[in-house]
């Protein structure tokens, strides 16, 4: 009798115990036409991943992979896509389809870039799905500011550095 008791108190008890198993890094996003995002993560040598963004509604979704720092959208004024973006040397792949898949195997170790644009049909949510699941995906930001030229600062910190020196000789010959 008392083994018909711990076999249905362990049953019970991993009816309660919950089983998690993630296969993938996924991301829910919701963005609108003309929006971009990007995320970052590295492979090594010979190390193959799957990207795959699926959408919930009509929306127009493009991925694209870099194997260097993106620096700018390639997204137009009118919110379609450049096609600049297709000339960019550091563009190792990139899917059009309606539920666009990247399957790439990294040649070298390094970080990889996805951008992912809302052509049109927007606004709309998607998932994106990287695979396997070892990989730290990380978001990535293009600077909103645009970056001061090296002169200027140089000029402004010798300026600075000048004014200073002046000043702290008045002060010594008082």
């Amino acid at each position: 009798m008392n083994h018909k008791k711990i076999i249905l108190f362990c049953s019970l008890f991993f009816l309660l115990v919950p089983i998690v198993n993630v296969d993938a890094f996924i991301h829910f996003d919701y963005i609108k036409d003309g929006n971009y995002q990007f995320f970052l993560f590295d492979l090594q040598t010979g190390n193959n991943t799957q990207i795959s963004v699926n959408h919930d509604e009509s929306g127009n979704f493009t991925l694209f992979l870099f194997n260097k720092r993106p620096v700018k959208s390639y997204v137009n004024a009118d919110k379609t896509l450049s096609e600049n973006i297709f000339l960019n040397p550091s563009l190792v792949d990139f899917s059009l389809a309606d539920n666009p898949y990247i399957n790439y195997t990294s040649p070298e170790t390094k970080i990889y870039y996805i951008e992912i644009i809302l052509v049109g049909g927007g606004p709309d949510a998607y998932n994106l799905t990287i695979l396997p699941s070892g990989y730290t995906v990380t978001r990535y930001y293009l600077p909103i500011i645009p970056g001061f030229r090296l002169e200027f600062i140089l000029i402004s910190l010798i300026s600075a550095i000048g004014i200073s020196i002046l000043l702290f000789r008045k002060r010594l010959t008082r």
